[in-house]
């Protein structure tokens, strides 16, 4: 690997060999020069070829026992044999490196939604672009939350720490600072370096680029690792275990029959026959495959519904998800707040023009970190002005603008010498200004911590007065007013001080208890109109939501009353009751109340923790650094698309929209994917039950081959070939959001129903095709019209038995046939395999079938209404019944 050498070197040479500079940044022009040498980019990871796929789909455990059996039919001379089974191999592995393909295209859409961005300095203004369009030399400003988009030497460092593990490993934050660092250093002691990937956890900094895509340290690992293969979930891994269960006991059967017919003196070219029937019987073709497919469909709506999910195993846990701890901001509010009035000694006004209310609104614009920046070229809808920032952040200063207040002026007249990130463990932040001659502490946070330290406050002509017991229950009682009304509060202050930067952070508390309060700033923020119906049908689910917010306790019981998550009369608890409680004291208190106000983040950990060890399933909002160890320890964690770099590196889930209602989307689709991968399982293996059922038996009773291995083939890819993906694009039937997420058949795919409907519907048709076997024997008709009647037997069973699959709550009468087209054409597709092998001459010779006798199609016509009748029994007796029973018993009670 080169070595590389800025850390050795001074800021000032550094910026010069760029060709950059520090206050003013690059030209646009230049900086669009140098984009063209390239894209700031990882090298895109090496794709599978077509020959990959192929070569995968051939030697998987499945395709090695076709192979297997073509081999073993060449043995035997049947060449015809070898002949349908290779062709049966041969569009199985079609179908696998189709349906590969498709997953392939399904993570590529979803890659491309998670592109970050990065705030750089170009001529002289701030401004957010993509990442990939930093180039070198670009002076790039570092903030709490975000991600490092190139490798940066730093030129300025303020309590700066960043997360190197992309690189090194070691998940504890490393402190930065600006001095040069010897040539020897190892990476993780240079500490005037921030790298790309890397996360900002605390502090703010500034920093010239000097390495992008494939030249940073990130791009030379990147270049040097093999293309790492992607990890398995537990129900791929379920797949993976069941077709070698699968394989293993059919081994076995075939070992006994095998024995059995040589004990009853078959030939040899029988008893290989037999042994390839079971064997090919036994096949569930597809499944490992076509269970991949659903998981990339599944993550494919999510996203279309305004959800990035991170990760397979994400996406399957969805559906399970029994408890909802989520925020307020942006989720279940539009996240478009409005300063709309200031509180301070002369009162409350909401005409922000006036002198006292410009002063509280200047001195917030200079404790926030929002910035505005011009747009070139912006479109009809959009302004030529942007505001960038937090919500909070960008209402100060919209709300500055109509009030006559530049940001840019007045960041220009007062220069800003040290920063304080906000963080919600502290509940307060600030900026420390240089403001004719003099500095002061500007700061914005929580109204009650303010109201607790200060010990004066700014009256009505702008000097300061003792914050008396009266004054300050004059702004309690402005606060605890707009509280109830659902309204934010911020409050701002100032402190004097001849320090050039803010205190250590155990020494914070003397910063606030020499501070002067100067105002409370109001904030609206709008409910989601779809807010309630969402949350209304994540209850009906049986998914239980709590707000966790860091809100007074009064504005939190108000949007959750709004939103229906609390009713009238209902007790908020707050994170210092909570502190108190035991574990089983707190989880006990979560089962029976759903709002907590001023929670801190280690709240929201300790939250997420107790009721995941309670056996809970958790999904957990969160958008800020010290969300992200919460987000990491539940099941799902759920970042905002508008929230931090950290938080969205420590999600399952990103939230592109904000909105709460796609978290009831993505469940929704969660319980749909589980739904269909069950459908898939219940037809594939029940359906190939009884086929294995039908041949063991016959042949243990000493009767003829029902069925040849090649009609057995034929039979599969009518059923398997197509019908089995078709069901992954089943809808979520309504069924499915009624049953509790605890219940075992949402819980785990492999359900004790589940199981229960396939042993019933396997058993009953085997019994059923074995009946219909006696029947034709009965009648002495000839071997080849009876295998042909089997043959088409087990074809259509299998055909229409996929209907009644389209939902197990659901009776068939009152399904739509048109739900799902993708089935409605697998099925005529089938049915054309079916007429082809039938009819057309040398097909027909190839599997060895025979017209039918209007008899034999009268007997396929009560099989095919048996086996619909089997499959809605079944439905009826492990399902609908015990639903119906559930909901008689909730409407009593």
């Amino acid at each position: 690997m080169e070595v590389r050498t800025w850390h050795t070197r001074s800021f000032t040479d550094v910026i010069e060999t760029l060709q950059s500079d520090a206050v003013r940044g690059l030209s646009e022009e230049t900086a669009a020069a140098r984009l063209l040498e390239g894209k700031n980019r990882l090298p895109e990871p090496a794709q599978d070829t077509i020959v990959t796929r192929i070569l995968r789909q051939f030697l998987s455990p499945i395709a090695l026992v076709l192979l297997a059996a073509a081999l073993a039919t060449l043995f035997i001379s049947h060449f015809t044999d070898a002949i349908v089974i290779a062709l049966a191999l041969l569009v199985n592995v079609i179908i696998g490196v189709f349906q590969e393909q498709r997953a392939g295209n399904a993570f590529s859409a979803l890659t491309k939604e998670e592109a970050t961005h990065a705030v750089v300095v170009r001529d002289g203004e701030r401004k957010e672009i993509v990442s990939e369009d930093v180039v070198k030399g670009d002076i790039v400003i570092l903030t709490a939350g975000t991600k490092v988009p190139a490798d940066i030497r730093l030129i300025e460092a303020i309590n700066l720490e960043i997360q190197e593990a992309a690189l090194s490993g070691e998940w504890l934050a490393t402190r930065k600072d600006t001095k040069e660092v010897g040539q020897s250093a190892p990476l993780v002691d240079r500490s005037n370096m921030a790298y790309a990937g890397t996360l900002v956890e605390a502090g703010t900094g500034r920093g010239v680029v000097v390495a992008t895509g494939t030249e940073t340290e990130l791009g030379a690992i990147a270049r040097e690792l093999s293309k790492a293969p992607r990890a398995e979930t537990p129900l791929q891994r379920d797949m993976k275990s069941i077709a070698h269960l699968l394989l293993i006991v059919v081994a076995l059967i075939v070992v006994a029959i095998v024995l059995l017919s040589m004990f009853r003196g078959l030939s040899t070219e029988d008893t290989v026959l037999i042994a390839i029937a079971l064997a090919v019987s036994s096949i569930p073709e597809g499944l490992p495959a076509a269970v991949t497919v659903v998981l990339a469909l599944g993550m494919e709506r999510i996203l279309k519904s305004g959800g990035l999910v991170r990760s397979l195993i994400a996406a399957e846990t969805l559906g399970a998800t029994s408890i909802i701890l989520t925020d307020k901001t942006g989720t279940l509010t539009e996240g478009k707040m409005q300063a709309i009035a200031c509180v301070t000694l002369a009162g409350t006004t909401e005409e922000m023009e006036g002198k006292v209310a410009q002063d509280t609104l200047r001195a917030a614009i200079l404790a926030s970190d929002g910035f505005t920046e011009e747009i070139d070229e912006p479109s009809p809808q959009s302004d030529s002005i942007v505001v960038r920032g937090r919500p909070m952040e960008q209402a100060l200063i919209r709300a500055g603008l109509e009030a006559g207040i530049s940001e840019r002026a007045l960041r220009s007249q007062c220069t800003r010498v040290h920063e304080l990130p906000f963080t919600s463990n502290r509940r307060f932040g600030g900026a420390l200004i240089k403001e004719g001659g003099n500095h002061y502490a500007y700061l914005a946070g929580a109204p009650e911590l303010f109201m607790e330290h200060a010990h004066e406050v700014q009256n009505v002509s702008g000097r300061e007065v003792a914050f008396t017991s009266e004054r300050k229950a004059f702004f309690a009682e402005a606060l605890s007013r707009a509280a109830r009304d659902g309204k934010r509060v911020l409050a701002v202050g100032r402190v004097e001080t001849k320090e050039t930067t803010f205190p250590k952070e155990e020494e914070l508390d003397t910063l606030l208890n020499n501070m002067e309060l100067i105002g409370f700033i109001v904030f609206s923020d709008i409910v989601r109109p779809d807010a309630r119906e969402s949350v209304k049908a994540m209850q009906e689910a049986g998914a239980r939501v709590i707000m966790l917010t860091g809100d007074n306790p009064e504005t939190a019981f108000w949007f959750a009353k709004e939103v229906g998550i609390a009713e009238e009369g209902a007790k908020v608890h707050t994170g210092n009751e909570i502190m108190h409680l035991s574990d089983e004291k707190l989880v006990s208190l979560l089962r029976t109340h759903s709002v907590f106000a001023r929670v801190a983040p280690k709240d929201k950990l300790r939250i997420a923790h107790v009721l995941t060890d309670a056996g809970e399933v958790v999904a957990m909002t969160g958008d800020g650094v010290n969300d992200a160890p919460a987000l990491e320890s539940a099941a799902i964690g759920i970042a905002l698309g508008s929230g931090t770099d950290v938080a969205k590196e420590a999600s399952d889930l990103v939230l592109l929209k904000d909105s709460f209602s796609v978290i009831t989307k993505a469940i929704r689709e969660g319980r749909r994917l589980r739904d269909n991968v069950k459908k898939m399982f219940a037809y594939m293996l029940s359906t190939n039950f009884g086929e294995l059922f039908v041949i063991t038996t016959a042949l243990s009773a000493g009767l003829p081959l029902p069925i040849l291995p090649v009609q057995i083939l034929w039979a599969n890819l009518i059923e398997g070939g197509m019908m089995n993906v078709a069901l992954a694009f089943e809808p979520l039937y309504p069924s499915a959001m009624k049953r509790s997420p605890k219940h075992p058949d949402v819980a785990r795919v492999l359900s004790p129903d589940l199981m229960k409907l396939m042993i019933i519907v396997g058993l009953a048709t085997g019994l059923l095709l074995i009946g219909l076997y006696l029947i034709l024997i009965s009648q002495g008709m000839a071997e080849e019209e009876m295998r042909t009647v089997m043959f088409v037997a087990l074809s259509l069973s299998a055909v229409f038995g996929a209907f009644s699959m389209k939902s197990f709550g659901t009776p068939i009468w009152k399904l739509s046939p048109t739900s799902n087209k993708v089935l409605l054409f697998s099925l005529l597709g089938s049915i054309a395999m079916l007429f082809v092998a039938l009819f057309v001459p040398p097909i027909q010779a190839l599997i060895k079938t025979v017209p039918l006798s209007l008899f034999d199609i009268f007997l396929l016509g009560i099989v095919g209404i048996a086996n619909i009748a089997i499959v809605e029994g079944a439905k009826e007796l492990v399902f609908i019944g015990p639903q119906r029973r559930r909901d008689l018993q909730k409407a009593v009670y």
